[in-house]
Formats: structure tokens, sequence, C-alpha cells
């Protein structure tokens, strides 16, 4: 995990930008959520992948590639797709679903942004996305404006031993966040389970 920090307009984004095209160049995958202070942050992650899969529903990428990740999200989330089809509709366009199936259980988790098995289909919907052949960088950008629901997928995420080629790129801005602070919090608990965070600091660029 990775984070950079730093305050308004100090090139978070664009340090962020600079990953994108050296990604491609090695098949790589990225998906990208931005918080905001006026919007539902419980429906930044959920958006995220959303516009990943419904990238990927019209993409020309070979059918092969598409097909050994439909494999590994069936074998990671199983029947418990169907907590997420609300959330994400592209997920079920990739998965090729076209039946209604029972969709009560989704709909009354989906009412619960804190529910624990949401967080759970989330984190392994995630971690089944990459693969040796197509790693993957999730950045999540303004954290500061993190919901819990979304704190509670990182901390999973980050302390489950079996996400590999996985990269979880964070920027918040560090005026905003103090000790207390629920991300804070979050971070800890993820250092204390032995994860190690790297921290990007950036500063102000000083005009000449």
């Amino acid at each position: 995990m990775a984070l950079i920090a730093g305050y308004p307009g100090t090139g978070k984004s664009t340090l962020v930008d600079q990953i994108k095209k050296p990604l491609a160049d090695k098949n790589g995958l990225f998906i990208e959520g931005k918080f905001d202070s006026s919007a539902c942050p419980d429906k930044v992650l959920a958006s995220a992948l959303d516009s990943f899969f419904t990238n990927i529903n019209t993409s020309n990428a070979g059918e092969n590639a598409h097909m050994s990740m439909r494999w590994r999200i069936s074998d990671a989330v199983g029947s418990g797709v169907s907590c997420l089809n609300d959330s994400i509709p592209s997920l079920r366009t990739f998965m090729d679903d076209g039946t209604e199936g029972d969709r009560s259980e989704g709909r009354k988790i989906a009412g619960n942004s804190l529910d624990q098995r949401l967080k759970y289909m989330f984190c392994k919907l995630i971690s089944a996305i990459p693969c040796r052949s197509q790693p993957l960088v999730l950045v999540l950008d303004d954290l500061q404006w993190a919901d819990e629901m979304t704190l509670g997928v990182i901390r999973m995420l980050m302390t489950d031993p079996e996400i590999h080629h996985f990269l979880l790129l964070g920027c918040y801005r560090e005026n905003e966040v103090n000790d207390s602070h629920m991300l804070s919090t979050s971070l800890n608990d993820i250092r204390e389970q032995g994860i190690n965070i790297m921290t990007i600091k950036v500063g102000a660029i000083e005009k000449e």
C-alpha cells in the first residue's frame, strides 16, 4: 500500500497520472475512484468498479483474459455476486449473467452500507481481478472523505494474504487528517497487522 499526502493543489493527482502509461505498457489494470465532500462516499468504490467493468465490456482486449478473470471472480465470490449486482450493474454484464435470479439479498445488503458481508464481497471481487499477467492498481483519491465501509474494505484488502499483483494507492489532504481522524485510525489498524505503508509527502511547488 502506498499513500500520497499533501495540501490541495500540490500535484498529488499529477503524480498518480505518471504511473498510468507504464502500467498500461505492462498490460496492467487501473481502477480509480475519487471521494467528494458533497457526494455519498459509500458509492465511490462501487462507481469506480462499475466504470472499470463498463470499460472492459466495451474494450477489444483478448477474450481469453476476460474469461480468466470471470473464472477468478466466480471462484472468489460465487453466489455472493448477487449482493454486488445492484451496486455494480456492469459486473452482471461482464459475468454474462442474463438471469434475474434472487436479487432480494443484494437489495437487503445494499441498503446497509456498513454490512460486513458487503465489505467482504467487495474485497473478494477486487482481489480476484488481478493476476500475474495483469497487475492491478486501485487509486482512491481524497481519502480524507472516505466512509467507514470503504475504509473497512481497504483494511480487509491490505490484510488478505491471498491477494497478489495488487497495489492500493491512496491520496489525501494531510491538512485535513489528524491523529483522531477515521482514516488515521484505519491506517494504524493496518500497520498493527504488520503491513508496510509507504507514504509520499508532496509539498507546494515554489515559483521562482
